[in-house]
């Protein structure tokens, strides 16, 4: 029966939330997008902003102004098209986010790769290591770093989004947002969870450890609402693609 297990187990995940990949209505990211639309949205912030998918879904769906991070130098290119369709609305920087400023060796594989990671420990992936065979150095900032010297740009006074996907770097992105975090208190914080935070050594619960005065929910294919998840809880630490977000505790859902 171990065969038949393993299928129930499977489908109990995708049921769950995880490894419906990769479209925004089977991640449940399209459903979120439309949520966050009826709040009115001013500021979102996209790190690891790829071709930007994500970013032109909230450019569509709401007039909130969007500032994306791309590092990969030809797919950054793509998101200068969609600057130049929004030039009022998006901004978009060619450089990776961590929690330092410097440059770093970025791995990857095609020029428009989603897997490039900043994490060599992503090799341990199957289906990563098939692909991220190159490398390139990137400059490197950190979101408190960007608004200390850019954030006389936009005169905001919270974040409404700040959506992070940057395979298995996600903890070191929220390391280095603490302070922008502190005082821009954005309302939801979004991030990819997947098999790369079990090689990064970073589990839900360390995330939620950062977030302070925030509540942990999980996206999922279908529905309007948020599934609201313990991060403490074993069953809420799988490292299957899934995607969560961190809502304050004050916004109401």
């Amino acid at each position: 029966m171990q065969a038949v297990n393993d299928l129930v187990l499977q489908l109990a995940l995708r049921g769950r939330g995880y490894n419906n990949c990769c479209t925004p209505i089977r991640t449940g990211e399209g459903n979120f997008i439309k949520m966050l639309a009826k709040k009115r949205p001013q500021l979102c912030i996209d790190v690891g902003a790829n071709k930007g998918v994500y970013a032109e879904a909230i450019l569509r769906e709401t007039q909130a102004t969007v500032i994306a991070f791309e590092p990969l130098p030809k797919t950054f290119r793509l998101l200068e098209k969609l600057k130049s369709e929004n030039p009022a609305r998006f901004f978009a920087y060619n450089c990776g986010v961590g929690d330092r400023e410097g440059d770093l060796e970025l791995f990857f594989g095609d020029e428009h790769s989603e897997f490039a990671s900043f994490s060599k420990s992503a090799e341990n992936i199957d289906y990563v290591e098939q692909s991220n065979t190159k490398t390139i150095r990137v400059p490197v900032i950190t979101i408190d770093g960007f608004f200390a010297k850019e954030g006389g740009l936009f005169p905001f006074s919270e974040i409404d989004l700040l959506k992070i996907d940057t395979e298995g770097y996600e903890y070191n992105v929220l390391l280095g947002a603490r302070e922008t975090i502190r005082l821009m208190r954005p309302k939801f914080i979004q991030l990819e969870f997947n098999w790369h935070q079990l090689f990064s050594g970073h589990a839900l619960w360390n995330m939620s450890e950062l977030l302070s005065g925030y509540s942990t929910y999980q996206l999922l294919p279908h529905g309007n609402r948020l599934h609201k998840v313990d991060p403490k809880r074993p069953e809420s630490n799988i490292y299957h693609y899934s995607n969560f977000v961190f809502a304050r505790n004050d916004v109401a859902l």
